[in-house]
């Protein structure tokens, strides 16, 4: 049975690799150093976000024995019960129905866990109070307080109606990250701020 609250040790966020901002902002002990950080630095909002995460090696595993069970365990059990339904007309059509649908939807099921497993992603919900929101170059870059780090989570484009709106904050934000991290990388022991 998988635990619907496990967390892996290290958290990994799927982000596009083609941006020129940091994955991540610095190290901080506590988030009220990271929140004084973004403030500090950046206009940014807090949000609440859904992203994707990777899997690690216990949930794959988690996944994989879970879909396994199905197709050895399950499966086999409805085939029986479709054939038995196909062969029995009058009355078994009901039956039959039953068996198809359970059928169905035990490979469904059992295809979309292999598809997440093959994937390796998961979905994360992140807190919009350790969440912040940076406009940087017509995206928004989603960083998250986490593990002691602030991580980039996620990348948007604005969409056009907003972009008039925060012109201003993106410009400040666009002259920090071009000073600060013009390289792409960060010191994650000594952010520079």
């Amino acid at each position: 049975m998988r635990d619907p609250f496990y967390r892996p040790l290290n958290i990994e966020f799927n982000v596009a690799q083609e941006n020129n901002v940091p994955e991540i902002l610095g190290e901080f002990e506590e988030v009220d150093e990271a929140i004084k950080f973004l403030g500090k630095n950046f206009t940014s909002i807090n949000s609440a976000v859904t992203v994707n995460r990777w899997m690690d090696t216990k949930e794959k595993t988690e996944l994989r024995a879970e879909y396994t069970d199905i197709l050895e365990n399950l499966l086999p059990s409805y085939e029986k019960e479709l054939s038995a339904a196909e062969n029995a007309l009058s009355d078994a059509k009901k039956k039959q129905k039953s068996a198809e649908d359970m059928y169905n939807a035990t490979i469904s099921h059992a295809k979309q866990l292999a598809s997440q497993v093959k994937r390796g992603l998961k979905e994360m919900n992140l807190d919009e109070k350790y969440t912040s929101r940076i406009a940087y170059k017509g995206r928004y870059y989603f960083f998250t307080y986490i593990d002691k780090k602030l991580k980039l989570c996620l990348i948007r484009d604005i969409p056009q109606h907003e972009k008039t709106e925060i012109w201003n904050q993106m410009a400040g934000n666009e002259e920090y990250i071009d000073k600060h991290f013009g390289d792409g990388e960060v010191d994650a022991e000594n952010p520079r701020v």
